[in-house]
């Protein structure tokens, strides 16, 4: 219910947003922000296929070829490639599941078509709503989508038997004109079917579910732009227990969070045990009927934890006890971890969205413990910005052709498109701003290490380096200090030039504090 009122929410906000005639011209996209596809035309889609080939091929096979073509597709799109014809995405299919090109492929796309039209969508309520709402508006409308198996011309059938094609003065569709978003292109081509009078960077706005395609998008070619994030946009959603949209109303305590992201791991513990409440009352009872084993990942890591593994320690023994209190015995639980296979030396939290995904998109990953189709994996973080690093998980699934079931869930998220992701600095360093602070983290009863405090220490100043030894040493825990420098050794943190002199530093200290 939390989430559902979030999304109605934004549509409100978006309401206000365009309210007053502020724009002249508003660009929708069609999938998951007018209407949501149909679960069971993807089934009878499989269906028909599965007896048009004769029932050579098995239905899992056909499902995931639909899957893993289209995510193909989503994905080179994503980076600006040219976006494969209908008839191309088909055979694309038919060659994943080694069905001969001889197939009718015409006959094949009627029939799904028709399908299609049978099982039509579902239109959002909350774009109907806003849709009267703006009738009385001096203000034209438009889609602009990129499509995939359903081409542009079908989709209009669809609108038309909606009642719904006339609100609209023209349509965009990918498929038609031969290139996607986010590609400046397609917005130029959006552009060129308007009134003159109208100016593109101050009379239009583009709304769409997609953050990259939609979102900056429209914003890169110079747009106004309005990120609507349904329940149902993506694959894979992103699930929080807080919802951030005010930075000046944030619903947690920013300096539990600081010193949680430092290593207290009693704030980690609370942290796992409120979202474990949240999973339990919203997505656990509907698992545990369709799934035999739950995987528990948290977010990756070489050697050294990060603070969201604490967090995810406490969710999985909460989940532990709880399935045990409920004797379901015919669920296993897992906790599994991805490798991350290298590192960088820069603070991730004080970055952009652009600069965020420029640094990590290079990044190597592994999985540990490989999921297979029929587990349900969790992927668990403490907080979501930009969701650049669960793209980057899903990459790496796509890549490592791991068909699953995933559940994204964190603490928090940022659910405001238009604040800088900067801002999770300022959440970073709420408390922990100077190493007296950190002092105060890493001599409490409740420390453990994390790749943010050990990278923190490694690039102290000299001054500040000597004070945080002096008063490990004068409460006699040279024990951190050891720890610290073997983890790093094992992070390989002793072959980054950054980090040398001061884990040298510690080795010393460390030879003078032991005697």
């Amino acid at each position: 219910m939390q989430q559902n009122a979030f999304i109605k929410n934004q549509w409100l906000e978006l309401l206000k947003n365009t309210s007053g005639n502020k724009y002249l011209h508003i660009s929708f996209d069609f999938w998951n922000t007018i209407a949501f596809s149909n679960h069971e035309f993807k089934i009878q889609r499989v269906n028909f296929i599965h007896d048009f080939l004769e029932k050579k091929f098995e239905i899992e096979k056909i499902e995931e070829a639909f899957y893993l073509v289209g995510k193909k597709n989503n994905s080179s799109t994503d980076n600006l490639k040219k976006p494969l014809t209908v008839d191309e995405l088909y055979k694309s299919v038919l060659d994943y599941i080694g069905a001969s090109r001889e197939v009718e492929i015409e006959k094949m796309k009627s029939v799904i078509f028709d399908l299609f039209l049978k099982y039509p969508p579902s239109i959002s309520e909350n774009f109907m709503y806003f849709l009267k709402q703006i009738e009385n508006n001096r203000v034209s409308l438009s889609i602009t989508s990129n499509t995939a198996f359903i081409p542009g011309f079908v989709i209009k059938k669809f609108l038309q038997n909606e009642g719904l094609l006339s609100q609209f003065s023209f349509c965009v569709f990918s498929d038609e004109v031969q290139v996607a978003k986010p590609d400046k292109k397609i917005f130029d081509i959006v552009l060129s079917q308007l009134d003159s009078k109208i100016d593109p960077l101050l009379d239009v706005i583009h709304i769409g579910d997609n953050y990259h395609a939609d979102y900056l998008g429209a914003k890169n070619f110079g747009m106004s732009a309005f990120f609507i994030e349904n329940e149902k946009s993506i694959l894979n959603t992103r699930n929080a227990l807080h919802l951030i949209y005010d930075i000046d109303d944030v619903p947690f305590s920013g300096i539990d969070y600081s010193k949680f992201k430092f290593g207290d791991s009693q704030v980690a513990d609370r942290y796992g045990k409120e979202l474990f409440e949240y999973f339990k009352n919203t997505h656990l009872p509907s698992l545990l009927g369709n799934y035999r084993r739950i995987l528990i990942y948290s977010s990756p890591y070489y050697q050294i934890p990060t603070s969201s593994y604490y967090l995810t320690q406490s969710f999985f023994l909460k989940l532990y006890d709880h399935l045990n209190n409920l004797q379901v015995d015919e669920v296993s639980l897992k906790f599994c971890k991805i490798k991350r296979c290298q590192t960088y030396t820069e603070d991730y939290g004080a970055l952009n969205a652009e600069e965020r995904y420029n640094l990590i998109k290079n990044d190597t990953y592994q999985f540990v413990d490989i999921p297979s189709i029929n587990d349900i994996c969790i992927f668990i973080d403490d907080i979501s910005i930009t969701g650049t690093h669960q793209r980057v998980i899903e990459k790496l699934m796509e890549d490592s052709g791991i068909i699953t079931n995933s559940i994204f869930l964190y603490y928090a998220k940022l659910s405001n498109p238009d604040v800088c992701p900067s801002f999770e600095n300022l959440l970073n360093y709420s408390y922990t701003s100077d190493v007296t602070k950190l002092i105060d983290v890493i001599l409490s009863d409740f420390y453990k290490i994390t790749t943010r405090t050990t990278k923190y220490i490694l690039s102290l100043k000299t001054i500040d380096l000597e004070f945080l030894i002096t008063e490990i040493g004068r409460r006699q825990r040279a024990y951190i200090i050891e720890e610290l420098i073997d983890m790093a050794e094992s992070n390989d943190y002793d072959k980054i030039g950054l980090y040398n002199q001061n884990l040298e530093t510690l080795k010393l200290r460390f030879q003078t504090l032991k005697v």
